[in-house]
């Protein structure tokens, strides 16, 4: 079957995909999760850069929110990667910034409550994970998964990628319509990059609000990668 790296986005560990990487792993394609330093675009970019290397497989790579900006810069004129897939994604053209940029658009409910600390890293309160990014979530799973949440720099996302890999790799995005940590609004027009967009009516967090919907995307992608046709 396929090869599928899955990198999470913001504030979040490689922890967030374990039903998503059991779900595919039982479908018999073989599946890493990075960890993220969340210390800066590039630290983060050279952290899949390594995973990628160290794998040795031709790979469809996941990005989800703050890893559409990770997985742009990371498979910038690599071979090995198949397939783009962009979970709820940050995907700006190479030479813009990403918060630049979102100030264009309805602000989603998250952007007043993350806190930046003295040390430049933005902080997500519990409650304010739970409402934002899992608000169609179990609400058990949520608490579980917001205690788990880590500062991030908030410098990450204030530096352009310098790429646009998605001229020249196969690429998909998943649009969660119920999303609020980045507006739906925001997120069609980032959308526009990729060759094709699936719309999924839930939250930012579809790897816990819909996993078998996600599973099922995911799998047919890594299907159709290994054979170059279309996704549908």
């Amino acid at each position: 079957m396929g090869a599928l790296m899955l990198v999470h986005g913001l504030a979040h560990g490689s922890w967030c995909w374990s039903r998503t990487k059991a779900d595919l792993s039982d479908r018999g394609h073989e599946v890493v999760a990075v960890d993220l330093p969340l210390t800066g675009l590039d630290d983060d970019a050279a952290a899949v850069r390594g995973a990628l290397d160290d794998w040795g497989q031709n790979a469809v790579l996941v990005g989800h929110s703050y890893a559409g900006l990770v997985i742009s810069k990371a498979a910038a004129g690599r071979r090995d990667v198949q397939h783009l897939v962009y979970v709820a994604a940050m995907v700006v053209d190479g030479g813009d910034v990403y918060l630049e940029r979102m100030s264009e658009f309805p602000a989603a409910p998250i952007n007043s409550e993350v806190e930046l600390s003295a040390d430049g890293n933005f902080v997500v309160r519990p409650e304010t994970a739970v409402e934002c990014f899992y608000n169609e979530c179990d609400r058990n799973e949520a608490a579980v998964a917001a205690r788990r949440l880590r500062p991030t720099a908030a410098a990450c996302v204030a530096v352009p990628t310098g790429a646009e890999p998605w001229t020249s790799i196969p690429s998909t995005y998943v649009l969660c319509e119920r999303d609020r940590a980045i507006h739906p609004d925001f997120q069609r027009w980032m959308s526009t990059r990729a060759a094709e967009v699936v719309t999924l009516d839930t939250d930012h967090s579809p790897f816990m609000s819909l996993p078998d919907r996600l599973a099922d995307l995911l799998d047919g992608i890594a299907g159709m990668a290994k054979t170059g046709r279309a996704i549908t």
